[in-house]
């Protein structure tokens, strides 16, 4: 699936187009196998709040593309950190009673939900990373943050920021191809750590039913690129179909990092 620009992409940007669409289409296809995953749990549309948030997920991501295809940077910005702040909290209320049903965790967790705060991360049990990786990747996600949330609220940050772009007439949908990259860097790592929490918000089967199929090798997906995912990726070097070709898969995988 793709969503079109209205105007002709310039040749210099056709590159970065290309990565915004893998990025927002390699997270709707992680979410929508898991939701047919999970999903076979008879229980899963009555204690399990991803079972209607990720319309909200999707609807975001697909938001973000089309404003990032006609050249709208600060509201795409706006909704990643939104979709950040949902990853975290559904992962948060998910982690701690699983099976309470949706009406008793909306009731247990309304003050954290309510809280315009993401520290609730720090309550979660992210038994797919290292000990030490876990540190790093919750400063990496309270820079991310942070960095997103100085377009959520007016900022000098923010002003300047347009200040600069209007002054070099790279207005909206006059991009450079600087704009964009440097937005598909944050979008890349917000999504990523999106789905690093998302992924502790479902049983454990269904993360070994994505990375790992009956070839065992690595997944041919945007997202292996990321150093938290490739470690969550790592975790599952144990199964079966891997047995014989893992030293070849965990070259690549190594290989592959690029974020």
């Amino acid at each position: 699936m793709n969503i079109e620009k209205s105007t002709e992409i310039p040749e210099e940007l056709k590159g970065e187009y290309e990565r915004t669409q893998h990025l927002v289409l390699g997270f709707v296809q992680w979410i929508q196998f898991c939701m047919m995953d999970t999903a076979r749990d008879p229980n899963f549309s009555k204690n399990h709040i991803l079972s209607f948030l990720h319309q909200d997920i999707i609807e975001t991501l697909f938001g973000v593309l089309s404003h990032v295809m006609e050249g709208i940077h600060n509201p795409s910005v706006r909704e990643s950190r939104y979709l950040l702040e949902l990853s975290i909290k559904v992962a948060f209320i998910q982690s701690q009673n699983y099976s309470s049903s949706i009406e008793e965790k909306l009731s247990e967790f309304d003050r954290e939900i309510k809280a315009p705060s993401i520290s609730p991360m720090k309550r979660i049990d992210l038994i797919y990373l290292k000990e030490h990786t876990r540190v790093e990747f919750l400063q990496e996600v309270g820079r991310l943050y942070g960095a997103a949330s100085s377009f959520v609220h007016v900022s000098p940050k923010s002003i300047e920021y347009r200040q600069n772009r209007v002054s070099e007439g790279r207005i909206m949908g006059k991009e450079s191809k600087e704009d964009l990259k440097n937005l598909n860097d944050l979008l890349q790592s917000i999504f990523a750590a999106s789905l690093v929490f998302l992924s502790h918000s479902v049983p454990q089967y269904v993360i070994g039913d994505w990375h790992v199929d009956s070839t065992g090798e690595l997944k041919n997906w945007y997202y292996i690129k990321s150093k938290y995912i490739a470690e969550i990726d790592s975790t599952l070097d144990y199964k079966a179909e891997r047995k014989e070709i893992l030293n070849q898969v965990i070259k690549d995988r190594s290989l592959g990092i690029q974020f």
